[in-house]
């Protein structure tokens, strides 16, 4: 992975959507991702499934994997050392923990991301619960099927998982799906469609 491709996602992260940033906010955005990855705990438990777990057998997850020819159902975690950075520079440097905090998502995403190419070329985007006009409980089965508490990852009542640098996602095998806008539940509010952009575009940057 060649982290010094992460920026537009970490601008965007940040909220400058396009902005031209600082130099003192590039070396710092640097400065982070250098920290990520040497400390990199990057994890992944997963399961493929040939026969679609109960919970995807309803909207949106049904057009969603419509055709595909098996479900992939994974939790990654960059584990709790992100966190505990977070958390300490919160307190030390309030300017680098944001820093951090948008760094170590996109990390993450980026670590998913190419962790899952081994599935091929021919498979959807990770679609995770809680978006798209999905229900956020959902995580729930996703945790009964997964059991990602072996790798450290667990699920508060309201479900939040822990550490926060975590991503639950579905991806179908066998067919393609493209990023849109389509029943995102952040539509009505949108920044990005306000000014005529979508989120997903700074990652083709």
């Amino acid at each position: 992975m060649n982290i010094s491709e992460l920026k537009p996602r970490i601008y965007g992260y940040l909220g400058f959507k396009g902005a031209v940033a600082s130099p003192q906010t590039d070396a710092l955005i640097a400065e982070c991702l250098t920290e990520l990855d040497e400390q990199n705990e990057f994890r992944v438990t997963y399961k493929i499934f040939t026969e679609r777990p109960a919970f995807l057998n309803k909207p949106p997850y049904e057009s969603f994997l419509k055709g595909a020819s098996a479900v992939v159902i994974e939790v990654a975690s960059l584990g709790a050392t992100a966190d505990a950075r977070i958390k300490y520079l919160s307190v030390a440097n309030a300017a680098k923990a944001v820093v951090f905090d948008a760094c170590a998502s996109a990390f993450l995403e980026a670590c998913a991301d190419e962790w899952e190419t081994r599935f091929g070329e021919t498979r959807t985007y990770r679609f995770c619960p809680g978006y798209g006009g999905s229900e956020v409980y959902d995580l729930k089965y996703v945790f009964e099927l997964l059991q990602p508490e072996k790798v450290g990852v667990t699920l508060s009542e309201s479900y939040y998982m822990l550490p926060s640098k975590t991503v639950a996602g579905i991806i179908g095998i066998g067919i393609s799906a493209r990023k849109s806008c389509e029943n995102c539940f952040m539509l009505p509010r949108c920044e990005y469609r306000k000014e005529g952009a979508r989120c997903y575009d700074s990652e083709k940057n």
